[in-house]
């Protein structure tokens, strides 16, 4: 089944031409729509993780196999492909993917948001006997993967989980050392402080929202340079008041 959405978040996306401006303004509160691939969502796709009235759309990032031949690539940026400097695949627009890529183009590192999977030229974390086969990747800042989930209760307890690992490797200019910060629209949820060779490991965030409906999930880099960080395997469930801790 294919369900529209909203053309309303409480959270405002900027466009790449925005967010290459660093600005001091309030966020927007007007009602945003996205670009076309975010009106239709699959909810047949592969992969869904469900909690209560909340479901989570590719949560292992493998319902879209990466097409380069090097088995990573960065989001479409300027018309790129799989032959560019920097491996690029226009994975926003595409029925399954879920969720959205929001990148800052550097033309000396080619930084970005995108997918990889295990053992490539990114040095992601060992994958071995881990739930996912793929991975997010954010490289620099201001680069980011967000889905709009649907469901949220006001004033309910949820616990976030994902796996969160950087770069194994540290050479002239490029490492592993990013920060990832979780937010909830516009509200921090969670910041996690990486340096090179961190291997996957599972993290957890408790949270409340504050209005019920969609809310947008937001993995924002925030580390400026040729810094990269890996997630995958997100997940979101109900917990109960007396549980929080």
């Amino acid at each position: 089944m294919i369900v529209p959405l909203p053309v309303y978040t409480t959270w405002h996306a900027k466009s790449r031409i925005e967010r290459d401006v660093p600005t001091k303004e309030e966020p927007m509160k007007v009602l945003r729509c996205f670009a076309p691939m975010f009106l239709l969502v699959a909810l047949s796709a592969r992969q869904t993780v469900s909690a209560g009235d909340l479901t989570i759309i590719n949560p292992r990032f493998s319902n879209i196999p990466v097409q380069c031949s090097g088995d990573y690539a960065l989001e479409s940026f300027d018309g790129g492909n799989c032959t560019s400097q920097y491996p690029q695949q226009a994975f926003n627009g595409v029925l399954g993917i879920g969720w959205g890529f929001l990148y800052t183009y550097n033309s000396t590192i080619g930084s970005g948001a995108g997918l990889t999977g295990p053992n490539t030229a990114f040095n992601p974390p060992s994958f071995a006997g881990l739930p996912f086969s793929q991975a997010a990747l954010l490289q620099n800042d201001r680069n980011e993967v967000y889905q709009v989930i649907f469901g949220f209760i006001a004033g309910q307890p949820y616990r976030l989980a994902f796996y969160l690992g950087s770069r194994y490797a540290s050479g002239s200019g490029f490492d592993g050392d990013q920060t990832v910060e979780v937010l909830i629209d516009d509200r921090v949820i969670g910041s996690w402080s990486l340096v090179s060779y961190t291997p996957f490991a599972l993290q957890n965030r408790l949270f409340r929202v504050a209005t019920t409906g969609p809310h947008a999930l937001r993995f924002v880099g925030a580390a400026s340079g040729d810094h990269t960080a890996f997630l995958s395997g997100v997940s979101i469930e109900t917990v109960d008041a007396a549980d929080e801790e």
